[in-house]
């Protein structure tokens, strides 16, 4: 049985945790005394869970480091702190039509340094990770998991997606008038 309640799992700093080739979940937390701004995190500093499964498992999954377009976190992230941390996003038109945003090199940067000095991260590892991060997402409703329709969003959830729609409208401004 996986344990849903979050509050004993071993939360450690991303530059201290051990990302292994096993399927799992993890979450992100908000460390004591930091912000999002807009955002009230979760019971326990919940901001995120998410999982990590296929050959790399865990280990294909950390968000610590630049590359912003794909992962869901980290464009959240982005989105809520561009203007505090002079974020510049790059709008990116996927070859099925689909756009999104990255970040440049140094903004890329700039978040990494954000999220190591306010985030914590925590593992369970476990077969079929699927059903435990919906299960977690439901019970818990982390205010920056606005992707999977695993339950009705939240406000605090359709802010963190309108604050991304916003960016990238920004970078698709940015990109038609540059």
């Amino acid at each position: 049985m996986t344990d849903l309640s979050l509050s004993d799992w071993p939360r450690a700093a991303n530059n201290q945790t051990s990302y292994p080739n096993a399927a799992g979940v993890y979450a992100l937390f908000l460390n004591e005394g930091a912000t999002i701004p807009d955002v009230q995190p979760g019971q326990f500093g919940l901001v995120y869970v998410g999982l990590g499964q296929g050959t790399r498992g865990l280990a294909a999954r950390c968000h610590f480091k630049g590359k912003t377009a794909g992962h869901s976190p980290r464009r959240s992230l982005a989105a809520l702190l561009a203007g505090e941390l002079g974020l510049w996003p790059i709008f990116i038109r996927k070859p099925s039509g689909a756009t999104t945003f990255k970040l440049d090199k140094a903004s890329e940067h700039l978040l990494d340094q954000w999220m190591e000095e306010n985030l914590s991260v925590a593992l369970q590892l476990c077969d079929g990770p699927g059903d435990f991060e919906r299960d977690l997402i439901r019970r818990w409703e982390p205010p920056l998991n606005c992707d999977k329709k695993v339950c009705p969003l939240n406000a605090q959830q359709l802010l963190v997606l309108d604050r991304r729609e916003t960016l990238k409208a920004y970078a698709a401004a940015l990109t038609d008038n540059g």
